[in-house]
């Protein structure tokens, strides 16, 4: 199913028929700020029903105290009855005879508390009475259950042909000036009352004792009314019931990353599917309970289990025992089963669940973060019935942020009149997915909103305080920050290793080249981690990646890490195999990971990411060490001023270093020669003319400068740099010469794109190990460029030159070379007859 459709369909496997768990339509809200979802329409009647009122108490007005009390006692019990003389069951103004006969259809116990008065006084009480033996024999095992209560007559007198003579004789005056009086159906009513088991108040009986005779029937027969809060819901489900008794138990997936509204979606289903469950719903959230508490509240909720018996359970198998010989095989549940994970202990206690035996026709919905979780199922839950969580409309976003920023609607009003600020608002809260489309975020929606509430509709105070913050600004971000703690959960969950890859590919990794060139970070990640690229790759597609368990703490396998956070949704990667440019991260992880990254406990921390100065972060070195945990650093825009007063001696254990802002403010030149341990750094957006001297940084693996126009020199290329497979120059346009890349012997790939001024390079015949060339652009040095035949083991070059340029070669010798990249009318001599690949 497209998630386009926000339709949840659940298919019978032959097709024939469905059940629509929902359609996530609008929901408008009402003048008193409660969302109209808090009311059940019957599909008969334009009258508004309640979902709690599943018992009807039906009685002549004599009897109107006993039966007050017995709608008080019963709500006592988490019931609550339809009583005429409450309003919320009539209220003043409403046409209430349409309002009674919708409230009998739908509810599930009908009371008559029956009296001399109940059969003559006036033509209500058997008009209701008549109305649910007609439930009653529509559905003979689901329809409205009847208890007769001989209040103040007895059964004989009921019995007694002489009573229903008389009765008979007022009916028939009665059906002169009323059409809907049958008589024989009230005759008929009559007789079914006498076949049905009932309770009897004989003379001097203790009233007290009556009431709770019937409170314990209708117990055993209309489970608890409890709800939860979802007046704030703006989209959500809407149950169409079209189940039929005969279908099969039902699992339906859902999922979507953290506070995009799944939990707030179970709710509101569980509340509006009440009343078509006859009562029997039930919400369990993983993590939050015990397995032994979650089956304890599958007995309250789904079976007639006695409460007093549930307070004396501690014990997993007896739960589980009594919920197997409870489930009640006639009547279909809707279960909720949310925020599973693949955690084993979740798995096998959500498979449990799915394996109860639940009755034809019970629905089970089951929410994780992602769909390789839901995936975790197996055999229990097909992915053709798994939907990604419906996303808010821009109409929806505006609705659900005024409503989180103003308690009633009136006081929204005035900000209506500026749909320019709303907007401003709502637009913070609109991310980029990892699959580079994008979505409002209901959480964020709400933080913000509640934000701006509390500093009270001002159009300059809010105006003022947007151009402040922003969304994660100091104030808000953190380990507090409320969007954050959402995401928290699924990150702690990760291993110390898994946490690394993660940030690196959300913060440290280099930003991706913009000439037209692709950028491996296959590549990256491997040379970082220490790893070759072909087995990553081959490591990322191995199927058991579906269901390895990453959280342990000895896990080394990147490619496993790799697949691990892509079926987690924590990263998106289309697929895996070949170059990979990028890896799709959604806004709200990458911001996540800024506020991890902050200077925190050094002792402890292991990377840095610094977006302003920190002078905390030179203030806290030790003197005479380093910090050994520290592996990663980031200094951007205002965060290099924090250089200045740093020794970067202290950070020797550091393997990847970003530098991305204007290097020439900072006092004093930077000294990387610390840097004994670092493997990747790049420079970025620098208008210095000189980069960093890399001459000590021998376990430098890539070095990435693309982008430094001013740049005409680069230092400290040399044969110590043995380990250096990747050197980055694209769009250098001032660099006049490279020299000592010829001592790189190491190097497998050179980029030079967009080094227009770049007249010639050393001699390429020692770079045995050189496979990738990139020469886009390089106007100068291509025309002075007479042979690359040396490199014999290139396999991939990529030019372009304005002018037809024959490359000589040696025919004595064999190519490698298996992909070319050039305009037309480039001419590449006798490469053409090498080329596996064109």
């Amino acid at each position: 199913m497209e998630p386009s459709s926000k339709r949840l369909n659940l298919e019978r496997a032959n097709n024939s028929e469905s059940i629509n768990v929902g359609d996530f339509s609008k929901t408008v809200e009402t003048d008193d700020g409660m969302s109209s979802t808090d009311s059940c329409r019957n599909p008969k009647c334009n009258h508004v029903l309640e979902h709690k009122h599943k018992i009807f108490l039906s009685h002549s007005g004599a009897q109107k105290d006993f039966v007050e009390q017995l709608c008080i006692d019963l709500e006592g019990c988490d019931r609550y009855p339809f009583f005429d003389k409450r309003q919320c069951s009539l209220p003043i103004v409403e046409e209430f005879p349409k309002r009674i006969f919708d409230a009998i259809r739908q509810c599930q116990v009908g009371v008559v508390i029956l009296s001399e008065d109940f059969f003559m006084k006036t033509k209500w009480p058997m008009l209701e009475l008549v109305a649910m033996v007609k439930e009653m024999n529509m559905d003979r095992e689901f329809g409205c259950k009847i208890i007769p209560v001989f209040y103040s007559i007895s059964l004989e007198e009921y019995c007694d042909p002489k009573s229903h003579g008389r009765w008979i004789k007022q009916w028939e005056t009665w059906a002169k000036y009323d059409k809907r009086i049958n008589i024989e159906e009230w005759k008929n009513a009559l007789r079914v009352l006498r076949r049905i088991n009932s309770v009897i108040k004989n003379q001097g009986r203790n009233e007290v004792k009556c009431r709770k005779e019937i409170v314990e029937a209708i117990s055993h027969l209309v489970l608890p009314e409890i709800r939860w809060d979802d007046s704030h819901v703006i989209t959500q489900k809407n149950y169409e019931k079209q189940h039929d008794s005969k279908a099969d138990v039902r699992v339906v997936g859902l999922y979507g990353m953290g506070g995009i509204g799944k939990t707030t979606a179970c709710k509101a289903l569980c509340n509006d599917l009440v009343i078509q469950f006859k009562g029997r719903v039930c919400y369990i959230e993983f993590g939050s309970m015990s397995k032994v508490e979650s089956l304890k509240e599958m007995l309250r909720r789904l079976t007639k289990t006695n409460h007093d018996i549930l307070g004396q359970l501690n014990d997993e198998g007896q739960c589980l025992d009594l919920l197997k010989r409870h489930i009640d095989q006639e009547r279909p549940v809707f279960l909720c089963l949310d925020n599973i994970s693949d955690k084993p202990e979740f798995i096998r206690h959500a498979t449990t669940y799915l394996k109860l035996g639940f009755a034809k026709g019970s629905v089970i919905l089951v929410t994780a973060r992602s769909l390789g979780e839901l995936m975790c199922l197996n055999s229990n839950l097909h992915q053709s019935n798994c939907i990604i969580m419906p996303e808010l409309e821009e109409s929806e976003a505006r609705t659900l942020f005024l409503n989180h920023a103003f308690s009633n609607k009136h006081a929204a009003a005035e900000v209506n009149n500026r749909p320019d600020l709303i907007s401003s608002c709502v637009q913070r809260c609109y991310y980029l997915k990892g699959d580079g489309t994008f979505h409002y975020h209901p959480l964020a929606l709400q933080v913000l909103g509640e934000l701006l509430g509390c500093v009270g509709y001002d159009s300059r105070l809010w105006e003022e305080h947007l151009q402040k913050i922003d969304m994660f600004s100091a104030e808000l971000s953190g380990n507090d920050h409320p969007v954050f703690s959402i995401l928290r959960t699924s990150y702690d969950s990760l291993s110390p290793e898994v946490q690394m890859l993660f940030m690196d590919i959300t913060l440290f990794v280099p930003s991706p080249d913009c000439y037209n060139v692709d950028w491996n970070l296959y590549d990256w990640l491997c040379m970082v981690h220490g790893l070759r690229v072909d087995e990553i790759i081959r490591q990322c597609t191995v199927q058991s990646a579906g269901t390895a368990n990453m959280n342990c703490d000895n896990c080394y396998d990147l490619g496993l890490q790799l697949a691990y956070l892509n079926k987690n949704s924590l990263v998106d990667i289309s697929e895996f195999g070949g170059r990979l440019s990028r890896i799709g991260v959604h806004d709200l992880w990458r911001e996540f990971s800024v506020a991890e990254a902050k200077v925190g406990k050094l002792r402890d921390q292991r990377w840095v990411y610094l977006a302003k100065a920190c002078p905390e972060l030179g203030e806290n070195s030790p003197s005479g060490r380093c910090w050994e945990n520290l592996k990663r650093m980031c200094f951007i825009n205002d965060g290099l001023m924090s250089l200045d007063e740093l020794n970067l001696d202290f950070f020797c254990n550091v393997t990847v270093l970003k530098l991305d802002g204007e290097l020439s403010l900072l006092d004093r030149a930077i000294d990387l020669g610390g840097l004994k341990n670092l493997k990747s750094l790049e420079v970025k957006n620098s208008c210095n003319r000189k980069l960093p001297d890399l001459s000590k940084l021998t376990s430098l693996r890539v070095a990435c400068f693309r982008g430094n126009d001013k740049v005409d020199t680069i230092t400290g290329l040399n044969s110590k740099l043995t380990n250096l497979r990747i050197l980055n120059l694209a769009g250098c346009r001032s660099l006049r010469s490279v020299p000592g890349v010829n001592e790189l012997i190491a190097l497998e790939e050179l980029n030079l794109s967009g080094c227009d001024r770049l007249e010639k390079l050393p001699s390429l015949g020692k770079l045995v190990n050189l496979r990738r060339l990139d020469i886009f652009n390089c106007d100068s040095m291509i025309r002075h460029l007479k042979t690359i035949d040396d490199l014999i083991y290139l396999e991939e070059v990529r030019a372009e030159y304005k002018k037809r340029k024959r490359f000589r070669h040696s025919h004595g010798r064999r190519r490698t070379l298996t992909t070319l990249v050039a305009p037309d009318g480039f001419s590449t001599g006798g490469f053409q007859r090498h080329l596996q690949y064109m």
